[in-house]
Order: structure tokens, then sequence, then C-alpha cells
């Protein structure tokens, strides 16, 4: 019955948990800085972080081994060897290059002096076919080396050696960090945010006891504050959200064309509305629980 008459009296409630917010002016006002403050600062560290996990795995994925055959291996000699490579664990993709094509990537490499200096070695192409191996996981580069230099007609295997291997150890490091440091500001923040909004409710602990004296039910009383929790919550997020919108898709038109291509920034949409639905969704989900603590120790069950 008390839940029924709660749905009934919705509407009422949520009239009163503005009302609430109106007339508690400056601690209203205080709570609704706490949660926008807070909220800019996590969608601030939160993207940054986001974007740079992404940059990270997009340097991964670039890293590959770059397989050389014998010189005198003809092409089809040397594609006799494609599915030994695609048979060792944690291969992804082996793409064969023939001598033509070696050639022509060393003319290209050189602009317009390669065809002079290079034309001439197409009919005795003194290159050897080679291939692009791309691995499920970096951490395996080297191990997945060492098995295709051991294959027949591998003349050399290049994957950067121990660099590329510190470097797929300091980009994880950089992930797992973030990860750490956005989860602990996040837990911190949220923290300050139900602080505040329990500060605003306990301080209007006679008009609870009041409500309680004339005979109102639990859920009556709580489910205002409850409300009064989230609308703080949406309200203070609403900055925050304008933010992370014209600041996010300004930052990313001007970076487009000053990053390289392996560390580009995410597209603005939909990653903007799923920041704006976290963001909008933390503010309202602390200032409910915030609430509902709040309002929980003056009442009795």
């Amino acid at each position: 019955m008390e839940l029924i008459s709660c749905i009934k009296n919705f509407p009422k409630h949520c009239k009163t948990a503005i009302q609430n917010i109106w007339r508690n002016g400056v601690m209203s006002i205080s709570s609704i800085f706490a949660v926008t403050i807070t909220l800019v600062l996590i969608a601030v560290i939160g993207v940054v972080a986001i974007n740079i996990q992404d940059m990270t795995y997009d340097i991964e994925e670039s890293l590959t081994i770059y397989v050389k055959m014998d010189r005198e291996v003809k092409d089809s000699k040397a594609k006799d060897i494609q599915p030994d490579i695609e048979a060792i664990e944690g291969v992804k993709k082996v793409e064969f290059s023939s001598k033509d094509d070696e050639l022509n990537k060393l003319i290209e490499s050189q602009n317009d002096d390669g065809k002079k200096l290079f034309e001439t070695y197409r009919k005795n192409n003194p290159l050897g076919a080679a291939y692009v191996v791309e691995v499920k996981d970096t951490k395996q580069l080297d191990s997945i080396a060492q098995k295709i230099q051991e294959l027949d007609h591998v003349n050399e295997v290049n994957y950067g050696g121990e660099s590329t291997s510190s470097l797929v150890s300091s980009l994880e490091s950089i992930r797992n960090g973030g990860a750490i440091f956005v989860a602990a500001l996040t837990v911190i923040a949220l923290f300050m945010i139900a602080n505040t909004i329990k500060i605003t409710i306990t301080s209007r602990q006679t008009e609870i006891s009041i409500m309680r004296m004339v005979g109102a039910s639990n859920w009556f009383i709580r489910l205002p504050y409850m409300l009064e929790g989230i609308f703080i919550g949406i309200i203070g997020a609403i900055i925050p959200v304008l933010v992370l919108y014209f600041g996010y898709t300004t930052v990313f038109n001007s970076a487009r064309d000053i990053l390289p291509a392996m560390m580009t920034l995410r597209a603005p949409f939909p990653f903007i509305w799923q920041c704006t639905g976290i963001l909008v969704g933390l503010g309202s989900g602390v200032g409910l629980i915030g609430s509902f603590v709040s309002v929980r120790k003056f009442l009795k069950f």
C-alpha cells in the first residue's frame, strides 16, 4: 500500500523536491557546485585517459614483424611458407609482398630519385620477397619472430627487438596507471559529492522529525529527498556536459590535422553521448544514494 501511495503521489513528490531545492538555495547551490566541479574533473581526466588508452592500442596494432626471404628464392617458392607462418600460434594476419612489390616500395621511398636509381633493376631484381606479419598479442612479438626465423628460406626477421618489447611494456603500464588513477579520482570525487548532499539533507533534520510526528510514512518522507538528490545531480551535470560537448569537439577538430595517423582522437560521436550518459548517471546516482543514506538515519525500519 505504501509503495502504491508513493507511485500515485510521484508528481507531488517531484514538485516537493524542486521546491526544496529552491527553498534551501544556499545549500542546494553548494551541492550543485560540488557536483559540477567534480564531474568536470571526471570528464576531463576520463576523456584524456580513454584517448591515451586508444592511442596505445593503435600504436601496438601498428607493430608488425617484417620477414625478409632469401634473395635467390622465387616468389612462387616464397609463398610456400605462408601456411607455416599462419600456423604459428598468436599470428593474426600474414601479408605477402613479392620481389616486384618490394622494389616498388623502395622506389616510392626515394621519391623522384628512386625511379632513376632503381628502375634499371627491374629485370634483375636483387631484392627478396617479404612478409608482413601481424600478431594477436604484441607481448608475443619476440617469440613469434624467433619461430619465423627458424623457417626455411627466411633471411631476416625484423620487429624492433628489445626496444619494441620495452615499448609494449611501457604502453601497458601507461594504460594500467591511467585506469587506476581515473578509478581512484572517481571514487574520491563521488565520495565528495555524496558527503555534500548528505550535509544538505542532514541540515533539515527538524523538518524530517516534524513529518514523522504527524504520521508520514518512511517512504513518503524519503522519496522527495531522494528525488532532490537526483535533481541536484542532474542539474550539476549540465555544465560538465556542455564543457565536454564544446571542448571535446573543438580539441578534436584542432588536433585532427596535427596528430599522426596512429595517434588520432576518438570520434566525437557517439563518444560524447556515451560520456554524457555516464556523467548524468554518476551525478544522479550519487545524489540518490547520498540522500537515501542521509534520510535513513532519521527513520525507523
